[in-house]
C-alpha cells in the first residue's frame, strides 16, 4: 500500500511512518480504520500502540489482540524477507539503486502474492528494540480508550 525506501541502513519505523504518504492520508481524513504500532510510535486516533499498564480486562484483552494482530503483520515481513534473501543480507549498491530494488523486491512479492505464487518458509525473527515505551495521553488515548470499552 505504501513503502518509503529513503535512508541508508536502518532508520526507526516511526521516523518513515512520520514522513509517509500513508500518515497524511489518515491525518487528512482519506483514510478511515486504525493501524496498530508498539509503543515507540504516540498513540493517535488513528494509531493505536498498546496499553502501557493494562488496568482492567478488557485492557488485557485488548493488549492481546493487538500483539496477535501485529505479529501477523510482522510475519508478513519475514515472508517478504525470505522470499527475497537480499533483504536480509543487505545490499553492496548505491542508496539510489538500493531504493529502486526495495520497490521492485515489493510490487514482485505483491505480484507473487496476487497469483499465489508458493511462500519460502518464514526464520522467525524477533526483533529487539530498545525504546522507551511511550505513555498514550491526549485525544488518540481518548479514541483508544473508547474503543477498547466498546469493543472488548
Amino acid at each position: 500500500m505504501d513503502i518509503v525506501a529513503r535512508w541508508y541502513g536502518s532508520a526507526h519505523d516511526s521516523r518513515i511512518f512520520n514522513e509517509s504518504a500513508l500518515k497524511l492520508k489518515f491525518e487528512g481524513g482519506q483514510f478511515h480504520g486504525r493501524l496498530l504500532e508498539d509503543s515507540g510510535y504516540a498513540c493517535t486516533p488513528y494509531l493505536f500502540i498498546p496499553v502501557l499498564r493494562p488496568r482492567s480486562r478488557k485492557e488485557v484483552r485488548y493488549n492481546a489482540k493487538h500483539v496477535r494482530t501485529r505479529n501477523s503483520v510482522e510475519r508478513c515481513f519475514g515472508v517478504l524477507k525470505s522470499r527475497f534473501r537480499c533483504l536480509q543480507t543487505g545490499f553492496r549498491n548505491s542508496l539510489e539503486n538500493i531504493k529502486l530494488y526495495i520497490v521492485a523486491l515489493a510490487i514482485l512479492h505483491n505480484i507473487a502474492v496476487i497469483f499465489n505464487e508458493e511462500e519460502f518458509p518464514v526464520e522467525e525473527v524477533v526483533e529487539e528494540q530498545e525504546l522507551q515505551p511511550i505513555q498514550a495521553v491526549g485525544r488518540g488515548a481518548a479514541v483508544r480508550a473508547a474503543f477498547i470499552e466498546e469493543n472488548f
